[in-house]
């Protein structure tokens, strides 16, 4: 399972799944991406920031207004097997490490959610 809610990522561990990251200026328009900004998206422990547990890094080749960040399903196989949904916080930053620009985190409408769902284990041959 993969889907988006407002702001709240969901998804079965082990699964795929595509955003599509559209950011607005501050006038209201999307925002124009450049040819070598990076994108950094950063999941981490609820309440514990500093526990990064999957983090994508997608560098922009063209001029674009809309960025696909692709999770693979070694990217959601977070930790070990899981019984019960786990929320983790996450963040997206345009040009983390020359020019920072938070695009989606923590605001005063709360933290941004990512809940991964349990997947069964697998019969070993």
């Amino acid at each position: 399972m993969f889907k988006i809610e407002d702001t709240t990522i969901h998804i079965t561990r082990g699964d795929t799944g595509v955003i599509s990251l559209i950011a607005e200026d501050i006038e209201g328009h999307d925002h124009m991406f450049n040819n070598g900004d990076i994108i950094r998206m950063k999941v981490f422990e609820k309440k514990n920031c500093d526990n990064v547990v999957l983090q994508k890094i997608v560098t922009i080749e063209e001029p674009c207004t809309s960025v696909d960040i692709i999770l693979t399903s070694d990217d959601t196989k977070i930790g070990e097997i899981i019984n019960k949904p786990i929320d983790y916080w996450y963040e997206i930053e345009l040009n983390p490490e020359t020019n920072p620009q938070t695009i989606l985190a923590y605001d005063e409408d709360g933290a941004k959610i990512f809940t991964l769902y349990p997947e069964g284990g697998d019969i070993s041959e």
